[in-house]
């Protein structure tokens, strides 16, 4: 019985340390987790970092326009939804329920475009995206290096992650602050990494301790590569239904 405890034990640590390596630097080489990106100065001093990368078989200009049209309302964020969806959803919603009765939207209700749209090609530094019913989370557009790099900024989800009365309530000092970069280098001939960094802070201590496995497991390790698959899946399939000219 001892020897199967320990067992346990042990494969439940391994599993962990897995799970933590993978929402911090899922499909990530040493150099990208480690090199400075453009938008680190966003959130210039953060308690945690991630760094997320997958390889899309294209060239950045390819890329970019998906990249510009993401947002709630807008193309979506292409992770595709899942089971992990459903449950973080019905959070939300209940976190959230005033601002999305107040707007009549959902959270997730509208599936991510497969196809780019001209109409929200105009994006600019400064401008708000957001990512539920208006009144709750959002980005501000930090930075657009055109085919390069599109970094977002948002000091309302995290804390969002608690219920209104708590959230609104000085007393608990609930803070957050999170960037969020889109990265694009080439390597080769229409062949791209696009890197994906998050880096936050959030506090104070306690919330943070809640909140932190949440964002990793989450935020991180389910949405994150959702999103990477979901965008090179819809650049490469693009590029697949294109005429061969010649």
């Amino acid at each position: 019985m001892g020897n199967k405890l320990c067992v346990g034990l042990v494969a439940a640590m391994a599993g962990g340390y897995l799970l933590r390596r993978q929402g911090l630097r899922w499909g990530a080489t040493d150099e990208e987790v480690h090199k400075p990106l453009p938008g680190d100065g966003a959130v210039p001093h953060p308690m945690g970092e991630t760094t997320h990368a997958v390889t899309i078989d294209a060239s950045a200009e390819e890329i970019w326009p998906w990249l510009v049209q993401m947002g709630h309302y807008r193309a979506g964020f292409y992770a595709d939804p899942s089971w992990w969806d459903k449950y973080s959803d019905k959070y939300l919603r209940s976190l959230s329920r005033k601002e999305a009765e107040e707007s009549g939207y959902g959270f997730r209700e509208v599936p991510s475009e497969a196809r780019i749209i001209p109409e929200f090609q105009d994006l600019k530094e400064g401008d708000t995206i957001l990512d539920g019913p208006p009144g709750s989370a959002f980005f501000t557009v930090r930075l657009m290096q055109p085919n390069r790099a599109l970094v977002l900024y948002s000091d309302s989800h995290l804390r969002f992650l608690v219920p209104r009365s708590i959230r609104e309530n000085p007393r608990y000092e609930i803070y957050g602050e999170f960037s969020w970069a889109f990265v694009l280098e080439e390597r080769g001939e229409r062949k791209t990494r696009l890197i994906v960094r998050t880096r936050a802070n959030q506090g104070p201590r306690v919330y943070r301790a809640i909140t932190k496995p949440v964002i990793l497991v989450g935020g991180e390790f389910f949405t994150t590569r959702k999103m990477l698959y979901g965008i090179k899946r819809r650049v490469e399939g693009t590029r697949a239904s294109e005429p061969v000219i010649g």
